[in-house]
């Protein structure tokens, strides 16, 4: 039997177990920060930190959502209101789904927009030309050949639905 090192609660250990519960392995692994942020140091993986419990691994924020507030919907997302994706702070942390996401990060200007986004075909000179040529009279046709892509393309351009500009 061992202590735990957060709640000094009784425990049978297996191999080098340090705490006796998940919410106590998270609580062992923060660094609290100025701004309330709780970073779960002892592993990362890419931008998010990864707890392993029972020979599995688990992502740190979601976990410390579970033990913290409560379940996590099917379909639905833990995102972070305070933009660090290795808080685990349950103060921090949001349900949502990925459309609630990306709202959050365009609202936080967190997204590279227009021609700087590496999905984007087209400099914001190029798109401006495209809704100068439509209102010159060419056709969705016309301007789909000038530009090389499909009409069905340059359609969504100008209604907006790619480039708000």
């Amino acid at each position: 039997m061992k202590n735990c090192i957060v709640c000094n609660k009784e425990f049978y250990a297996r191999h080098r177990a340090k705490s006796c519960s998940l919410k106590c392995k998270i609580l062992e692994g923060i660094e609290k920060q100025e701004n309330g942020c709780w970073l779960y140091k002892n592993t990362s993986s890419g931008m998010y930190s990864k707890i392993r419990w029972q020979m599995k691994w688990y992502s740190a924020h979601r976990i410390s959502y579970q033990e913290f507030v409560g379940d996590i919907p099917k379909d639905k997302l833990v995102c972070h209101k305070c933009d660090t994706p290795k808080c685990v702070n349950p103060e921090h942390l949001f349900i949502g789904t990925h459309q609630d996401n990306r709202k959050d990060c365009a609202a936080k200007k967190r997204a590279p927009i227009g021609e700087n986004n590496h999905f984007s075909w087209y400099t914001n000179d190029q798109i401006k030309e495209i809704r100068l040529l439509k209102q010159e009279g060419f056709t969705y046709e016309r301007i789909s050949r000038i530009f090389n892509c499909s009409f069905s393309y340059i359609y969504e351009i100008l209604k907006n639905n790619y480039r708000k500009e």
